[in-house]
């Protein structure tokens, strides 16, 4: 057999040195003593090797996640729920990691998503006395960790932007160790701050933005059960502008009488598909028999989400979107939907990919079949399920589907509603007509809706607000 050329790791430069080194351990032993080693213990427990060459804001964010305790609320594999790498995609296409690597923004937009509270701060609007504030604060709890986006030439590394936790900080020295997720290229290792701080405090050139630092916290309260927006779509950028500025600028200058020429005017204005950007989110799993049936988690998982559903659609704001559209001669471009089945067999062909721990390359492939059946069962309580099936040469993928009082799954019409929910009631006070200004404002309240409801549009509404603050 040939041998095939390759690396094993690389030699550590200076100033960098190698926790496992004698000199690395007593500054370990120095920090612990100082009591800013707190969360690298939790950190240890989980760090991982990043699975790609360019997953290292995956497999940062990932390493973290598991390290604060959040629950993924889906299935990694077998019965276990577990944050992986391969989980993270919702802001961008995992092939496309792993060609490009990921922003700094949608590092952000992933822990979110994710059920994470992150506070990401540019180093454009920062300082290295700020920095090394973070640092010693988040290095001395268990409960907040920092994940650090940098430049490794600046510390006389081999390659350019890198992401990885901070495990430590050694006060005296003034020196922070990073946990490279990149292992297999470089070992954990003490570097001093301010070395840290300029390779932080540089520009990313893919998008013209200075890279940072992010501190990653649990959220007390859940994440989304059956909504969220993606960052996905090329256009995101021009979605985010149009709610925080342009949609403003559309209700006052529009000539609106009634609410359903608010309703006109938004979806007439609004940029690409509605339903590109904010998701519903279904529930892969392999198939673990024949007769579809859900255990006590998945069915409770989709009673909850079934429950959010009927909610939305006993709103004020559902029902007059609801009847318009119904008069409406032609659908507006913005609502234009994939079919169920399509859904499914997209969703099933990724599911697939993810499950058996590959990368998908496309929407569809050959070895999946867009519905082979689709069942519904129930929890004997109300709640409906559909279980699609998609056919895969090594074994069967189901999609967990929620079902409403009247269709079938969340439709666009169930996408626009939570939308226009999730926007600040400023907006509303935009409308020139003082009666549709109030009939308006009084449908976009949310202090009053069910609370599953109320958390759901909450959580959209700060997906949002990371979207617009990091608007690459």
């Amino acid at each position: 057999m040939a041998a095939v050329a390759g690396l094993y790791r690389r030699v550590l430069p200076l100033p960098g040195i190698d926790f496992t080194c004698r000199e690395g351990k007593e500054i370990f032993r120095e920090a612990l003593e100082d009591g800013t080693m707190e969360g690298f213990f939790k950190l240890i427990a989980h760090f991982q090797t990043q699975a790609e060459p360019a997953f290292c804001g995956l497999a940062s964010l990932s390493m973290v996640l598991n390290s604060l305790s959040i629950d993924p609320g889906r299935k990694w594999k077998g019965p276990w729920r577990w944050f992986d790498e391969s989980m993270l995609d919702c802001c961008e296409p995992l092939e496309k990691v792993k060609t490009d690597g990921i922003s700094f923004a949608k590092v952000t937009c992933l822990g979110e998503c994710s059920g994470a509270r992150v506070e990401a701060v540019r180093a454009s609007e920062s300082s290295l006395e700020d920095f090394r504030s973070v640092v010693k604060k988040c290095c001395s709890s268990e409960d907040e960790h920092l994940i650090a986006s940098y430049n490794r030439q600046l510390l006389k590394q081999t390659g350019t932007g890198h992401f990885s936790p901070i495990g430590g900080y050694h006060e005296r020295r003034d020196m922070a160790l990073i946990l490279d997720v990149a292992r297999f290229k470089y070992p954990p290792h003490w570097v001093p701050l301010n070395v840290l701080w300029d390779a932080v405090n540089t520009v990313d050139v893919s998008t013209g933005k200075s890279r940072g630092f992010m501190v990653v916290t649990k959220r007390s309260e859940p994440p989304s059960l059956l909504f969220t927006s993606s960052c996905k779509v090329e256009n995101w950028r021009d979605v985010s502008r149009f709610l925080s500025q342009e949609l403003r600028v559309v209700v006052r200058n529009g000539k609106m009488t009634s609410v359903e020429d608010v309703f006109s005017a938004i979806l007439e204005t609004f940029p690409g598909k509605v339903t590109g950007f904010v998701k519903w989110i279904v529930e892969v799993r392999r198939s673990n028999d024949e007769s579809g049936k859900l255990d006590n988690d998945e069915m409770q998982r989709l009673t909850l989400k079934t429950n959010v559903l009927n909610q939305l659609r006993s709103t004020d704001m559902y029902k007059r979107l609801a009847g318009w559209l119904k008069s409406t001669p032609s659908c507006p471009c913005a609502l234009s939907e994939k079919s169920l089945t399509d859904e499914v067999g997209e969703a099933s062909c990724q599911g697939k990919s993810l499950l058996c721990g590959g990368l998908h390359k496309s929407k569809s492939c050959a070895s999946c079949v867009s519905c082979k059946r689709m069942t519904r069962t129930t929890d004997g309580q109300g709640a409906g399920v559909l279980i699609g099936d998609g056919g895969v040469k090594d074994g069967n993928v189901q999609v967990i589907v929620p079902t409403g009082s009247c269709e079938l799954h969340p439709t666009p019409v169930d996408v626009v509603t939570v939308l226009l929910l999730a926007q600040p009631s400023e907006t509303w006070s935009e409308i020139p007509n003082s009666e549709v200004r109030l009939e308006f404002v009084n449908l976009g309240a949310t202090d009053k809706l069910p609370d599953l409801l109320q958390l759901e549009v909450v959580h959209l509404q700060r997906q949002l607000r990371v979207l617009n603050c990091s608007d690459e």
